[in-house]
């Protein structure tokens, strides 16, 4: 019976969060909600997670803007698209294609799908 046990325990499972290290820190308001400006873009920067200089700068930003209250929250793995870039990202959507190559996750898992490996 006790070897039945120890097959059924329960497996330790770790989860991992996939965190790169860059991306963009947004501004959120006191109230929780992002800062917008009036064409509905979001106040960000990018910067490496934990950047002290960048946290700075966005606050800064966002106090000239009118927001001072609120806090540099860190968005991982996410970038800033021009107009152009988005539209050049939905047409390689449309056509079954990866919109960015800048995706690692997806990239990865288009190479493993095609049984491409590296090295």
């Amino acid at each position: 019976m006790s070897n039945r046990k120890k097959a059924l325990k329960k497996p330790r499972v770790t989860v991992v969060d996939e965190n790169p290290g860059w991306g963009i820190y947004v501004w959120r308001k006191a109230n929780g909600q992002l800062f917008f400006d009036d064409d509905d873009n979001i106040l960000n920067i990018p910067s490496r997670q934990f950047d002290v200089e960048k946290m700075k700068q966005i606050a800064e930003a966002a106090a000239h803007y009118g927001e001072p209250e609120g806090k540099a929250e860190f968005v991982p793995g996410l970038q800033r698209a021009t107009d152009e870039e988005y539209t050049e990202q939905r047409e390689r959507m449309k056509a079954g294609m990866l919109p960015t190559m800048n995706d690692f996750g997806a990239v990865t898992d288009a190479k493993i799908a095609q049984g491409i490996q590296d090295g």
